[in-house]
């Protein structure tokens, strides 16, 4: 027997949506929306918006003005990175010359990112940012490793690199995926599709961000500081891949 904790009155004049507390965990019905991609024992639903209140401060429209308004000065803000791989298409053009026979990066967007870690270290905003790497580097890391993060650091950021190959216990930070910590205090985790296209940020409750914020912390201790992780792994850089 299911006990109903919300429903709501469907244009007909019927309770349609609902969610309910079964036996197994927590139901809701709504209305269906065709999905391919799903297996032949699930289902999508839309119910209103105004059956999940609570949700609707955890979107986060606009990130940029999200973390202006949680920063501090001085203060600071740490990214979890645990994908292999990332579209970004301000990327597009120094990844394929990466790969290929380019001197060194020259895209556009590079110096206006770089001034603004330098601004910021200034300012005493401290920007840290903790690669997870789960086996040897993907092109796109390595592109990343030499092209992004070696001028990043010098530019202020302090970057780490945690290797799981090292540090298996830290393994499970690739189940929760990337996420900010802003200040030791907000959570928000990025969401990204299968091609490693960014869906947006969602925010974290207070008290699911304690987890968050915990792992963070043991993560960042757990990781190598990325110059003498970098100089130590020369197999890695693309002169030795290309010789």
């Amino acid at each position: 027997m299911s006990k109903v904790l919300r429903d709501a009155s469907c244009p007909i004049g019927k309770q349609c949506p609902e969610i309910a507390k079964g036996p197994s965990g927590y139901e809701i019905v709504g209305t269906n929306i065709p999905d391919p991609r799903l297996p032949e024992h699930e289902r999508r639903v839309v119910v209103p918006e105004t059956m999940l209140p609570e949700l609707g401060g955890l979107d986060i429209a606009d990130f940029e003005a999200w973390l202006e308004e949680r920063r501090r000065t001085p203060g600071d803000m740490l990214r979890i990175q645990t994908r292999g791989a990332y579209a970004v298409p301000s990327d597009d053009a120094d990844f394929a010359g990466y790969l290929g026979d380019a001197p060194g990066p020259a895209s556009e967007y590079r110096e206006p990112f770089f001034q603004e870690l330098r601004d910021d270290a200034a300012a005493g905003r401290v920007w840290r940012n903790l690669v997870v790497l789960d086996g040897p580097p993907t092109e796109y890391q390595r592109y990343a490793n030499e092209w992004v993060y070696t001028y990043a650091v010098e530019a202020g950021q302090d970057v780490r690199i945690l290797d799981l190959a090292e540090h298996p216990v830290a393994r499970v930070l690739l189940r929760t995926g990337d996420f900010w910590v802003v200040e030791h205090q907000y959570v928000a985790v990025a969401r990204y599709d299968e091609a490693g296209q960014h869906l947006g940020e969602v925010a974290v409750e207070d008290t699911s961000a304690t987890g968050y914020i915990a792992a963070a912390d043991l993560a960042w201790h757990l990781g190598t500081p990325f110059a003498a992780w970098h100089t130590a792994h020369p197999q890695y850089h693309r002169r030795h891949i290309a010789a």
